[in-house]
Formats: C-alpha cells, sequence, structure tokens
C-alpha cells in the first residue's frame, strides 16, 4: 500500500513538474510579446511624437501664410499698388465724436467765399446780363447771381517779320517754321501728361475735344514737347540738385518701375523744399554710385530700413512709420505684449516730438533722453522674455530679427547681432530731421500710378518724365504754380526755387 501512494504522489510530482515547465514556457513567450509589444508601443510613441510635431509645423505654416496673405500696406512694408481691390484702411485714426464739416474756428470753403478769389487770380472777364429790365423797374432793387465758368478760346497770332536797314530778317529761332503751336497748348498737354498722368492717347483726344477737332495731336509730337520741356527745366534740375547736396538733412527711398516691360528702379530724393528722382536699370549701391549724388551727399539720410544707403552721409535715420508697420502683425496675429508696447512707445513720443516743436522746443533734455531710453530698454527686456517663452509660435523668426533690430545697434562686434537701434531712435536726438519717410513716398507715387495709365518705352523717356516730376513735385512743395511755371519754361525764364 505505501508504494502505492509513493508511486502516485511521485506521479502526481512529475505531472506538476511538466505544468511548471508548461507554464515558464508561457511566462518566457508572454515576456516576449510584451516586450515585443513595448518596443512596438515605443516606436509608435516616437512616430505619434514626430507626426505631432510635423502637424504643429504644417499649422504654423497654415498660420504664417494666411499672415503673410493678410499683409497690405495697412500692417507691412508692402506698397498700396499689392494691394488689389482689397479695401484697406488708409488710416488708424479712431472714430471722432466731432460732427461732420467744417469746426468751429475754421475758414469756411464756400463758392461765395472764392468769388474774390477767382476775380484776383486775373485775366478775368465779366459780363453784366440784365434779365428782365424795362423803363418801369430799372431804378428797383435787382438781385444778383453771379456764374463763374471757364471758356476755350482759340487764336491765331501771325508775326509778320520785315526786313531791318541791311535788308536782314531777324526772325527768331522759336519761329523757325511757317505754322507752328503756341507754348500755351504745350504747355496744357506736358501739364496734363506729367502733373496730371493722362495718357498721350487722353491727352490728345482732350485737345481735340476743346478744339472742336481743330487741333489733332500725334503720339510723336507730345513725346517731343515732353523732352522740350525737360531741356527748358535744366536749370532748376541743376539748382535743385545743389540744394538737396547742401541740405541738413535728406529723405531717400526707391520705387520699382517698368520700362518697356522690364523692371527698372526709380531712386528719389526730397526735404522739405526740393525733390529730385532718376532712373537706374536695378537697385544696387553701383546704380547709386553711377548717379553719383549720394556719394557726394555729406548730411543725415532718412530712410526705411534697407541697408542700401549705409555707405552715404554722415549719419543715418528710419522712418518710424515703417517700425510701427513691422511691429503690427507681432501683437495683432499672435498677441505678444513686448511689441505692442514699442508701438505705443514710438507713436507716443513721435507725437510728443510734433507738440514739443510746435511749441518751439527744439530737443529734449539729457535727463528726459536718459529716461526715454530707460523705459524703451524695459519694453525690449520684457519682450525678450515673452520671445523666450514662446519659441514654437510661427513668426518666431521674424519677430526675433525686429526685436534684434531695436535691441542692437550696428557697430556691434558680433555680427549676427548687429541692428538698427540709433538709426531707429535718431528722431528722439535730432528734431530737424523728419521722423518719417512719407514725404518721399509721396513724391515718387504718381511715377507708380503714372505706370498703370500707360507705360516708358525707353530709359531715356522714364528720365524725361522724371526730370518733370522733380520740377513738379519742387514747385508744389514752394506753392508755386505748376502751369505758369511750365509756360515761363517754355519762354525761357524757367522758375528757380
Amino acid at each position: 500500500m505505501a508504494s502505492n501512494y509513493s508511486k502516485s504522489l511521485f506521479n502526481q510530482y512529475q505531472d506538476l513538474l511538466i505544468r511548471f515547465e508548461e507554464q515558464q514556457k508561457l511566462l518566457k513567450d508572454l515576456q516576449k510579446t510584451v516586450k515585443s509589444l513595448n518596443t512596438t508601443i515605443d516606436s509608435l510613441n516616437e512616430t505619434i511624437l514626430k507626426l505631432q510635431e510635423e502637424k504643429n509645423d504644417l499649422e504654423n505654416k497654415i498660420l504664417e501664410m494666411k499672415s503673410k496673405k493678410n499683409r497690405d500696406s495697412s500692417n507691412s512694408s508692402k506698397p498700396s499698388s499689392t494691394n488689389g481691390y482689397k479695401k484697406v484702411p488708409t488710416n488708424n485714426r479712431e472714430k471722432s465724436k466731432k460732427s461732420k464739416g467744417g469746426q468751429p474756428g475754421h475758414t469756411p470753403h464756400s463758392l461765395n467765399n472764392k468769388l474774390e478769389q477767382f476775380i484776383n487770380s486775373g485775366n478775368v472777364e465779366e459780363e453784366i446780363i440784365e434779365v428782365n429790365k424795362n423803363e418801369f423797374n430799372k431804378n428797383k432793387r435787382y438781385i444778383e447771381k453771379v456764374v463763374i465758368d471757364i471758356e476755350i478760346k482759340k487764336t491765331v497770332k501771325r508775326y509778320r517779320y520785315y526786313p531791318d536797314e541791311s535788308g536782314k530778317y531777324n526772325i527768331p529761332k522759336c519761329h523757325n517754321q511757317n505754322v507752328q503751336y503756341g507754348n500755351f497748348v504745350k504747355t496744357v498737354c506736358v501739364e496734363l501728361m506729367n502733373h496730371l498722368n493722362n495718357s498721350t492717347d487722353g491727352v490728345t483726344k482732350f485737345i481735340e475735344d476743346i478744339t472742336n477737332g481743330g487741333i489733332t495731336l500725334s503720339k510723336g509730337t507730345l513725346i517731343l514737347w515732353n523732352e522740350l520741356m525737360a531741356g527748358k527745366l535744366s536749370p532748376e534740375i541743376v539748382n535743385i540738385e545743389d540744394e538737396l547736396m547742401d541740405s541738413y538733412y535728406i529723405n531717400a527711398d526707391e520705387a520699382n518701375i517698368k520700362v518697356d516691360g522690364d523692371n527698372n528702379n526709380i531712386l528719389d530724393i526730397c526735404n522739405a523744399t526740393h525733390n529730385r528722382l532718376w532712373i537706374s536699370k536695378h537697385k544696387s549701391q553701383d546704380a547709386v554710385n553711377q548717379i553719383g549724388f549720394l556719394p557726394k551727399y555729406k548730411g543725415i539720410i532718412v530712410k526705411d530700413g534697407t541697408d542700401l544707403y549705409n555707405p552715404y552721409g554722415i549719419k543715418r535715420a528710419q522712418c518710424i512709420v515703417h517700425i510701427t508697420r513691422y511691429l503690427k502683425p507681432y501683437f495683432t496675429d499672435i498677441k505678444h505684449v513686448g511689441p505692442k508696447e514699442m508701438y505705443d512707445f514710438l507713436n507716443f513720443y513721435n507725437a510728443d516730438r510734433k507738440e514739443r516743436i510746435k511749441n518751439n522746443i527744439d530737443c529734449y533734455t539729457k535727463e528726459e533722453l536718459e529716461e526715454i531710453y530707460r523705459k524703451y530698454d524695459d519694453i525690449l527686456d520684457k519682450w525678450e522674455q515673452e520671445l523666450r517663452s514662446d519659441v514654437n509660435n510661427y513668426l518666431f523668426n521674424d519677430e526675433y530679427c525686429l526685436w534684434r533690430r531695436l535691441k542692437y545697434d550696428n557697430t556691434v562686434e558680433d555680427k549676427s547681432l548687429r541692428g538698427d537701434r540709433h538709426e531707429i531712435t535718431y528722431f528722439l536726438e535730432d528734431f530737424l530731421i523728419p521722423s518719417t519717410n512719407n514725404p518721399i513716398e509721396r513724391a515718387h507715387r504718381p511715377a507708380k500710378i503714372k505706370q498703370k495709365i500707360g507705360k516708358w518705352r525707353s530709359m531715356e523717356g522714364a528720365q524725361v518724365y522724371a526730370d518733370i516730376l522733380s520740377c513738379i513735385n519742387t514747385y508744389k512743395r514752394n506753392k508755386v504754380n505748376v502751369f505758369n511755371a511750365f509756360k515761363s519754361a517754355l519762354e525761357n525764364n524757367p522758375v528757380i526755387i
């Protein structure tokens, strides 16, 4: 009995060992499966992280593309010509609570007040038309109504030259043809083409209409009159360049134009009273050197953020309007506080500077400047912390570049950190220079409008236009009647400002 019991126990023990071994094998298989699954999980986690990063990158790129798509002349450095049909606010002024129309203290501008101005302008023919006057009412009070108008009068002047004592006919060069056009119609055409940006076709049609078909001009004639006017204005062109060369400061800017379908460039220089434009084949320092003005200029150059003008002048200052425009996307699109504070800072001190100039204050005191720069640096320091805490925002690189421009000067040893600090803040130190480049942008805007109406076939034709526009802008800045100045130039008596 005992042996059977022992044998039974042994068999049970063997069964248990077999089951244990099977369980051990199963455990090892399960461990391998778990390890394999853990490896798969780790791999999937890495894939998820990569996909999440790619997703974030793609979302940032989408936001960046949308941000760039939404940029226009009101919130970036893009010119207004790129706005297309999009409605863009032309200013950021808050809505006034004042009523429409003339404000208290303003001189009214009704036609009644302009009658005297019209009469005093000269060459006015007055005519009295008495309506319903007869013997019974001729001594009674009448009511007068006045009509101001312009009449087009065609004239033919026949100059008859007789010989002098020696039998010689002293006929001036201006009358070298038997029949020719007078200076008035030439002036009208040049004014329409260059001051009012009309096409040659439009000018031809206008002159034909107002003369009832009496004058039909060719495009070639109009182009010759443009060239004639530019030549007659050359003494004023020389004078403009001399005045700008002696100027304490100049505004400098450039713009792209098309000449016969190819990209070319306008270099534009001005101050408060004079303006000069040149045409070049491209935007480069070689082109600027070839023009020859800026390499000789010794003064302060007010410009935008371009480094094109860095080799020229004694000092350079940057346009505050451009800087505030660059700041906008970083507080409108990604809601950062630092750019908004800098935007408000620059606008406040620009307005404060204007008010001081208005009150005949010509500078900030040393103590005031120190306090202003302390505020400026505080804003930049807080902005830096904000930037470092949000390095993954889709505009980080662009925002950092702008922060660096505001933070560092261009004399820093580390070239990667060089910025435009002194140029941007120079308007705080010198009240004699303008704080913006707006005057120069207004000066070459007609050229951008002109090429929408027609186009220049040659560099020479474009430069003729630039010469005439230089004089137009100079005359307007000095409140000189452009039409009269043109007519005087054709009579060999150019107006020199």
